[in-house]
C-alpha cells in the first residue's frame, strides 16, 4: 500500500479528535484534575487562587491562557492523524509506535520530575490518558 492509495474516514478522525480532546478535559479536570495539579506542581493561578485545593482562578482570561489549549489540540490532531495512517499498515506497529512514543515521554519526565511519588502519579496519570487516547484513534482508525 503506497502512500497514495491509502484511505482515511476524515469524519472518523474528526469524530475521534474530538473524543480524545472531550475525554481529555474530563481526564484531567473532574478524575485526575487535583492529583495531576499535585504532581506537575501547578499549584496557582497568576491571580493567587491554588488550584489543587480546587480555587477558583478569578483572572480575566486572555489570548496566552488559550494557547496552550490550541497547542494541545493540534498536537491531538497530529497524533491521531499518526495512528490513523499506522494502522491502515499494521495494528501492530500502531501499538509499538504507541509503546516507544509512551516510553520516550515518560523517560524524558523522569529527568524532570526528580520525586519519585511525584513521578509515578504523573506516569499514572498521563500514562493512563496516553493509553486511552491510542486505543480511541486505533479503534476509529480501523473503521
Amino acid at each position: 500500500m503506497t502512500c497514495c492509495e491509502l484511505s482515511i474516514s476524515w469524519l472518523w478522525y474528526i469524530v475521534a479528535v474530538l473524543s480524545v480532546f472531550f475525554i481529555g478535559f474530563l481526564w484531567y479536570n473532574q478524575l485526575f484534575g487535583k492529583k495531576w495539579l499535585w504532581a506537575v506542581r501547578y499549584d496557582e493561578c497568576p491571580c493567587g487562587a491554588d488550584l489543587s485545593k480546587r480555587e477558583k482562578c478569578t483572572c480575566k482570561p486572555n489570548f496566552k491562557a488559550f494557547l496552550p489549549m490550541i497547542v494541545q489540540f493540534l498536537a491531538i490532531c497530529l497524533l491521531g492523524l499518526m495512528y490513523f495512517v499506522l494502522v491502515k499498515f499494521s495494528i501492530c506497529l500502531a501499538v509499538f509506535v504507541w509503546f516507544a512514543n509512551f516510553g520516550w515521554m515518560k523517560a524524558s519526565l523522569l529527568f524532570k520530575t526528580p520525586n519519585r511519588k511525584r513521578f509515578m502519579s504523573l506516569l499514572l496519570i498521563d500514562g493512563g490518558y496516553f493509553l486511552v487516547t491510542a486505543l480511541v484513534f486505533i479503534l476509529f482508525g480501523l473503521i
